[in-house]
């Protein structure tokens, strides 16, 4: 591959990611580049680990020869806003941030609420990124109308389109979801907004410990106002919290508030405390290991016990059912355990965050033998040369869950 090619320039920071550090970096500014860069790469069998806002490239397996980088920084902005519709077309590279912004200033909210001030709209899809307002936004996959994507061969596509109705591609636009950018690279996105609510206020109460009293707080999050409830405890600090975000109408928000304040103490708190906590969840953090559950809402209470008796601190997602941990386990077995409780209830555990002695021995990603093989023939199909983000999302023979 062309060392630096003009139209393109070579990034000057190296990146780190488990398994390799990539120094040569390109950062294209139009898709047809992004499609010249992975062509040649494809030509010459050279990996690319493909990347945004380096908000999650520490949640992968070992990466697999890699030898250069492109950052999509640099498709950037909003190409086409439809304020009278509520959709919007935005370059991969756009921060989430300055997305949510812009829609705001209309009277729209953006339904990505991924952790991390850097996420971007590319990194957000790639990685199905949710954070506490999953709960009222629902799946990324929700908000997607279509995708602009360049494939392994350096091809551009698009599926999907500006509306639901009469859209080819819809569905597929759903498989990239979640590939990591194994499959294809996502240069831009059709995207649905929802209407901005007219109040949004958030409360924080200190409740009782046990599973009783967590299901209690759980079944709060159902109530049509709550569009954000997270459970806080760190056992090692003694701390425990619960912090609710209301959002709608002033008058379900006003019916909301007065219900809770008659079974909890509640204290109004910064609007953008929702913001912070899950921006947390992005941050490093104290202690090596990071951890994100998913179970059955009914099963949450049982598996936070679990987690919380191992001594870990735990940020959790009541409604979806969705546990951040993070702390010290003294091996490698422990988190094994715990992801073979989680699909016991009929979940899974994600390892976001590994100590590097421990990455040759755990499969980040926990994908079953019926999972692992279907995405090997979609990357087979999708990528049949490999070279997109190879070996990141991908279980070794020596690793669980293959």
């Amino acid at each position: 591959m062309t060392e630096s090619p003009a139209s393109t320039g070579l990034h000057p920071d190296p990146v780190e990611i488990p398994g390799a550090v990539v120094e040569r970096i390109f950062e294209p500014t139009r898709p047809e580049e992004v499609g010249r860069i992975v062509r040649e790469a494809a030509n010459k069998g050279d990996g690319l680990l493909v990347f945004g806002g380096r908000t999650r490239l520490h949640q992968a397996n070992p990466a697999r020869e890699i030898r250069f980088g492109l950052c999509l920084r640099g498709l950037s902005g909003i190409d086409e806003f439809e304020p009278e519709e509520g959709v919007l077309h935005v370059a991969a590279g756009t921060r989430i941030r300055e997305v949510r912004e812009a829609v705001h200033a209309e009277g729209w909210a953006l339904p990505l609420d991924p952790p991390g001030p850097s996420s971007t709209v590319g990194g957000t899809i790639a990685s199905a990124a949710v954070g506490p307002r999953a709960q009222s936004f629902g799946r990324v996959a929700d908000a997607i109308l279509g995708l602009d994507l360049v494939g392994g061969d350096g091809v551009a596509s698009r599926c999907g389109g500006r509306v639901v109705k009469n859209v080819t591609g819809y569905d597929l636009a759903k498989l990239y979801c979640g590939s990591f950018g194994t499959l294809g690279i996502v240069t831009g996105a059709w995207l649905r907004l929802h209407p901005k609510s007219a109040v949004r206020r958030v409360f924080v109460t200190q409740p009782g410990p046990g599973l009783v009293e967590f299901d209690r707080h759980r079944r709060w999050a159902g109530l049509a106002s709550v569009s954000a409830l997270v459970w806080r405890e760190d056992p090692e600090a003694g701390s425990r919290q619960v912090t609710i975000e209301l959002a709608g109408s002033e008058e379900g928000v006003r019916h909301d508030h007065a219900w809770l304040s008659d079974r909890a103490e509640l204290v109004e708190v910064e609007p953008d405390e929702m913001d912070r906590i899950r921006d947390e969840r992005a941050a490093k953090g104290p202690g090596p290991l990071a951890l994100r559950v998913r179970v059955l809402g009914t099963e949450c209470g049982a598996m936070v016990q679990r987690l919380l008796d191992s001594g870990l601190a735990v940020s959790v997602d009541p409604g979806p059912g969705t546990i951040h941990a993070r702390g010290r386990l003294a091996h490698p077995e422990a988190l094994l355990a715990i992801r073979e409780s989680a699909r016991e209830s009929g979940g899974l555990a994600v390892f976001e965050r590994l100590p590097d002695t421990w990455r040759r021995e755990l499969d980040v990603f926990g994908l079953e033998s019926g999972h692992a093989a279907l995405h090997a023939s979609l990357k087979a199909r999708f990528d049949p040369g490999g070279i997109l983000n190879p070996g990141r999302f991908e279980a070794g023979g020596d690793r669980d869950g293959v």
